[in-house]
């Protein structure tokens, strides 16, 4: 009897989940929806360097000049080879 109703639960939770409509498809770029760059890449970044003894840290001025540079590898290249 227990395992009859544990199918049945099952059944009724499948049906309902397959009835639910989407309502809203949300596409996100980084900044778009949160400033992750400034509030979150640059502020781990300052942190890694600290981690690996590296002798730098990005204040939010630096670090938006560094952003007109697209591309992680080119952006470090930017700064360090500049």
């Amino acid at each position: 009897s227990n395992s009859r109703s544990s199918s049945s639960s099952s059944s009724q939770l499948q049906a309902s989940s397959s009835s639910a409509s989407l309502e809203a498809i949300l596409f996100d770029c980084d900044g778009v929806l949160a400033d992750t760059e400034r509030d979150g890449h640059r502020i781990s970044f300052n942190i890694a360097f600290q981690e690996n003894g590296i002798d730098e840290s990005w204040d939010e001025q630096r670090y938006g000049k560094l952003l007109e540079v697209g591309g992680g590898k080119e952006r470090m290249t930017a700064h360090w080879v500049s």
